[in-house]
């Protein structure tokens, strides 16, 4: 730029000294025929004529020359005036970007926008406008208050709107006279606005506002001023995406670590805490306490009696609790237990504590909007480090001591011990018989339906099944974790893994039902995990993408997952994360890592209830649809909630609602019905 105007006035000198040249020539010469013509002829007559030629000639050309002057000033100014315009820009641009990497609050941000944009250019009108639901206009935030809050019906917006969609800004120089704001001339009218730019603002490639500078008088728009605009809008759409993946972080987050409905923290939002006390080697004790009596109050009061039992059970704690020295923690656990630790205490005095604060808590009558309610309170604990010198040891001990607190009458209140170890001794001989199991066949498959919005069946996920020979048809949840414990994940996954592709190989080959299966970390550490694949694959010749594997979204922070996953990928395989939303870390790290899909956990599910909103779910399905992913639902068991979440745009539906776990057979006699329902 300082170069170009360098040039520019380099121009403007050499022009001006060939006129002043000219003009001293045109001087000379006439001085000169004036001199020959006296000299030769003696006229005065012609000496004036001349004269007056002369000084004619004179004045025109140094009007001309000044009139050159004043055009290569204002060139000169036009400019510097870019140039300078240029520097504020850049200026600007580098102080929103900066604060962009902040985590300033939605207003803060907006305010600051709006006086940069302002200031670079030179308008006193500049406001946020976004559209409603309705596609109403709203004005969000503006310079001038008296529009805050002011809103545009949608009727008449039409052109407005159109021609914001189609090209990336609005400018008129007349706008009380352009058919495009026909839809707003009132409000053109009543603000006495001449000149407006506007430049819309995209989230996820819709249209949901604009930002309106606004001219009182007439005005040119600068083609660098709406470079500018355009880039704050892009700034803007970048911070909405930001904001709203952080308040979607915090609603996890917060969900995961806090439980709303007795205001105390989760085992997840206690760890770090928890860690912190083995970490220090100070003796503390450790309490689970059950709560008895809530199922009841649920059948006969409703759900919502339940959480306000909760809530005061959680007061009182915290009221009985706050005469103890030292940090207590106080929990909530899932099952209606509450976890406690309490430093500082012998074994006698907290047995005595325990008597006459938490156990009396039974003792008289609870009122529960009015009605009275009978809780009952039972106690396991577990000391650290005599009992056990982790975290989980010590909770599945105090798990043991509750058992035997309930069977321990009149005072329901038990110390773990070494006889109480049996749990382990159960453990040993289930995994004796997971071993059995495998080698004699006992494992069953089972499929549960996965739907369109529809109602088509689309596909299933693949569920193992124990048929225990003395104890009947066992869920996972009574074997798996032992099974992870022992290894025998392994072998179990891959048997689950070879009778989903013989299926899609093999009754299902011609349908474009997909099967989900389930994989274990074990699995996919497992050097031989991708090789195996690969040969089922080629053995029962199906698509690969019909074939989905689910993770959970915890794995996405394990070391060297990354690579087995690409490779998964590779393959053609599609991936799901499974559980959505309760590993926290997918937020940050599902854009790095290639995925086709999530799966909403059944915990946010069960937040969809009739007059009520669901946010968080809401959230999670724009974060899928935003990453171009097929956001399944799973744990549906009621109408309600499935019609809420086709209406928020779920792809697939899952849950007892729709389809119960059932054997291969019964599963495929779905396939003989139009719909599989």
């Amino acid at each position: 730029m300082i170069s170009d105007i360098v040039r520019r006035l380099h121009h403007l000198r050499g022009e001006h000294r060939r006129n002043i040249a000219l003009f001293c020539a045109l001087v000379a010469g006439s001085g000169l025929a004036v001199l020959m013509s006296l000299f030769f002829d003696g006229s005065m007559t012609g000496l004036l004529i001349v004269i007056g030629g002369v000084i004619l000639l004179a004045t025109l050309l140094l009007r001309r020359m000044a009139r050159q002057t004043r055009d290569s000033i204002r060139q000169w100014q036009a400019l510097l005036n870019a140039q300078q315009r240029q520097a504020d820009q850049q200026e600007a641009w580098r102080r929103m970007r900066e604060l962009l990497q902040r985590d300033l609050d939605e207003d803060a941000f907006l305010r600051a926008l709006l006086h940069t944009t302002a200031e670079v250019l030179g308008v006193e009108r500049a406001g946020l406008w976004f559209l409603d639901e309705d596609r109403a206009l709203t004005c969000r935030m503006s310079l001038i208050d008296s529009l805050n809050g002011l809103r545009l019906p949608p009727n008449g917006l039409d052109g407005y709107l159109a021609s914001l969609t189609c090209n990336p800004c609005l400018v008129t120089s007349d706008a009380q006279h352009d058919e495009r704001l026909a839809g707003l001339r009132d409000y053109l009218r009543d603000n006495r606005i001449q000149a407006m730019l506007d430049v819309g603002i995209f989230v996820g490639g819709e249209l949901r506002g604009a930002i309106c500078c606004e001219s009182t008088h007439p005005r040119e728009w600068q083609g660098d001023e709406i470079t500018s605009l355009m880039g704050f809008a892009g700034l803007l759409s970048q911070f909405s995406e930001s904001l709203r993946r952080r308040e979607v972080e915090h609603d996890l987050y917060r969900q995961l670590h806090h439980d709303e409905v007795s205001d105390l923290a989760t085992l997840k939002g206690l760890l770090e805490r928890l860690h912190a006390l083995i970490r220090s080697h100070d003796p503390f004790h450790l309490l689970v306490i059950r709560l008895g009596g809530l199922s009841h109050i649920n059948e006969t009061l409703g759900q919502q009696a339940g959480d306000e039992a909760i809530r005061q059970v959680a007061d009182k704690l915290k009221e009985r609790l706050t005469e103890l020295q030292g940090e207590i923690l106080i929990g909530r656990l899932p099952a209606n237990r509450l976890l406690i630790t309490i430093p500082g205490q012998t074994d006698d005095s907290l047995r005595r504590y325990c008597l006459q604060r938490l156990l009396t808590l039974g003792d008289g009558t609870w009122r529960v909007f009015g009605t009275p309610c009978q809780l009952r309170f039972n106690i396991g604990v577990t000391r650290y480090p005599y009992d056990a010198s982790d975290i989980e040891s010590l909770l599945q001990r105090a798990e043991l001591a509750v058992q035997h607190a309930r069977e321990t009458l009149p005072h329901h209140l038990a110390f773990y011990t070494s006889q109480l170890s049996d749990w382990e001794h159960r453990l040993s001989r289930l995994e004796r018989e997971l071993r059995t199991a495998l080698d004699t066949q006992q494992l069953r498959l089972y499929l549960q339906g996965q739907f369109d919005t529809s109602g088509r069946l689309a596909g299933a996920e693949v569920l193992l099944r124990w048929q225990h020979p003395r104890e009947g048809l066992l869920a996972p949840g009574s074997f798996i974790a032992e099974a992870e414990h022992s290894g025998l994940i392994r072998p179990m996954g891959q048997w689950v893994l070879e009778q989903a592709c013989a299926l899609l190989g093999g009754v299902l080959r011609d349908s474009d039902l997909t099967l989900s299966v389930n994989v274990s970390v074990q699995q996919l550490h497992d050097d031989a995990f991708i090789t195996t694949l690969t040969h089922l694959l080629d053995r029962h010749g199906f698509a690969p993408h019909r074939l989905i594997l689910e993770v959970v979204e915890s794995l996405l922070v394990t070391p060297g997952v990354a690579s087995r996953l690409n490779a998964l990928r590779a393959l053609g395989i599609r991936l799901a994360l499974d559980d959505f939303g309760t590993g926290y870390s997918s937020l940050r790290y599902l854009q790095d890592f290639q995925v086709d899909e999530i799966k909403i956990d059944k915990i946010f599910v069960d937040a969809i209830k009739e007059r009520q909103d669901a946010p968080l779910v809401r959230s999670i399905i724009a974060l899928g649809k935003a990453l171009e992913l097929r956001v399944v639902a799973e744990g549906i068991e009621s109408a309600f909630q499935q019609d809420y979440l086709v209406t928020n745009g779920v792809d697939f539906l899952q849950g007892y609602y729709l389809a119960r776990p059932e054997p291969v057979d019964a599963f495929l006699r779905r396939l003989d019905t139009p719909s599989g329902r």
